[in-house]
């Protein structure tokens, strides 16, 4: 009855125009009804290629804005990633795109680069002065979470009240705080102590330690990048851990016959084996990056360092 009458009074190139708003508004008061939220203009869309920093920024900036994280698979390997037509969508609404940086989330980048205006930038690598052809895991490392905090809070503060994210900005990094305390207690009574690594995820919380990873970097570094090592440095690797390092960390989102292997030599040798992933499980970044502090700790304890 109501088109009928629309169909009389507006031409009709309008027509469609008007019932696609009437469907729209239809669409979203159906949406409040069912005390689902109506997209706004005003609310901030989040972007974040990795899990750890969606997850800080969620903390920080609380329901007032929308964070979304495009790689949270933690059985996937994120050097894998092609960027698909859902990350294309999300990132074409971000108000403010995070990337992780350093050549980890190159598709990211490109992503953004593709829109006719593109949104602010984090770059976490950028932060702490990381760039392509370093170790790109600076999701492990604390004090690219401050920065990474910080930054957040100045560029969102205009749009949501500094006060209030300043506010839930200090109980984050009060939380980052007490783990940077744990990793420099640990770095006073343990330095130098040797340990391996299947690859380099951990590595720059294993370097804020100062322990010392004997595993040649060669081998870790073809691990990450998904190619064979070489046969010498292989047989170093199992040779060093028959001599019992303190620990070995094994990134299982890299799993190959290879770190398996390492793996199997390690526990025959009592070796503990610590076992870690690139992306985040669960929703705490501190929680998740301090279970790994705690289990190498107790590595660290059973050496009779810590």
């Amino acid at each position: 009855m109501i088109l009928d009458t629309l169909t009389g009074m507006i031409p009709s190139k309008s027509l469609l125009r008007v019932v696609a708003l009437v469907l729209a508004l239809g669409v979203m008061a159906g949406m409040a009804v069912l005390g689902l939220r109506v997209p706004s203009s005003r609310v901030p869309v989040v972007v974040s290629g990795v899990t750890q920093w969606g997850a800080l920024a969620r903390d920080v900036l609380g329901p007032s804005a929308n964070v979304v994280t495009l790689l949270s698979d933690p059985n996937a390997d994120p050097h894998d990633h092609e960027a698909t037509t859902t990350d294309a969508a999300r990132v074409a609404e971000a108000t403010l795109v995070i990337e992780n940086g350093a050549g980890y989330d190159t598709w990211l980048s490109q992503l953004v680069a593709a829109r006719p205006s593109p949104p602010p930038v984090i770059d976490v690598a950028a932060l702490v002065g990381v760039s392509a052809g370093r170790n790109p895991h600076v999701f492990y490392d604390l004090a690219a979470a401050r920065r990474f905090v910080e930054r957040l809070v100045a560029l969102e503060s205009p749009r949501l009240g500094a006060r209030r994210l300043e506010a839930s900005a200090s109980a984050v990094l009060a939380r980052i705080a007490r783990l940077q305390a744990q990793v420099s207690d640990l770095r006073a009574s343990c330095a130098g102590v040797p340990v391996a690594a299947t690859e380099d995820v951990t590595g720059y919380l294993l370097s804020a330690m100062g322990l010392r990873v004997v595993t040649p970097e060669a081998l870790r570094l073809a691990v990450g990048n998904g190619v064979d090592p070489s046969v010498a440095d292989l047989a170093t690797a199992l040779g060093q851990l028959r001599q019992h390092p303190a620990l070995l960390i094994d990134n299982v989102q890299t799993a190959t016959p290879l770190t398996a292997q390492m793996v199997s030599v390690a526990e025959a040798n009592g070796v503990p084996v610590i076992r870690v992933t690139e992306t985040m499980r669960g929703s705490d970044y501190p929680a998740w990056i301090g279970r790994t502090i705690t289990q190498i700790r107790a590595a660290l304890t059973t050496e009779g360092c810590a």
